[in-house]
């Protein structure tokens, strides 16, 4: 069976400034963010004894990870270019990666969270721009685990 597909969507605001960019975003400015997680893998069979039967993947915990150790503690109200100093430029290209080389270290294999991976990230900058990332370029740009 081909494994299945959730996604939560997140929020948070955070500031950047894009130094090689030729143009008004060279300057210091913000955005409301707005970021999906899209996990796969296969629902845990339905059990009376496992509260987490039913699911790929609890929302509520799901929930928790992120906003606490994600967003609170790393991405919600800070500077890009100084709060990631991993980070080599903080475009919404780069960020979606590194949030998903973020899950793969953080997510994947949780002990609470099943067989559930990170299948890929898109980051909305505003409500007309966004950038996806999926594994394969967290890799490729040196963000995941090794």
């Amino acid at each position: 069976m081909d494994p299945m597909e959730i996604a939560r969507i997140f929020t948070f605001e955070a500031a950047h400034r894009l130094d090689h960019h030729d143009g008004k975003c060279a300057r210091l400015h913000g955005h409301g963010y707005r970021l999906e997680l899209i996990l796969s893998g296969h629902p845990r069979a339905p059990h009376p004894n496992d509260p987490q039967s039913g699911f790929l993947v609890d929302f509520g915990i799901l929930d928790r990870l992120v906003r606490n150790d994600l967003l609170a503690g790393r991405l919600d109200h800070v500077l890009l270019n100084e709060a990631l100093p991993e980070l080599p430029y903080p475009s919404a290209e780069y960020l979606a990666a590194w949030i998903v080389g973020w899950c793969m270290r953080h997510l994947d294999g949780h002990r609470e969270l099943g067989d559930a991976r990170i299948a890929r990230v898109r980051l909305w900058e505003s409500d007309k721009a966004w950038a996806e990332a999926t594994p394969a370029d967290a890799i490729h740009l040196g963000f995941a685990p090794s």
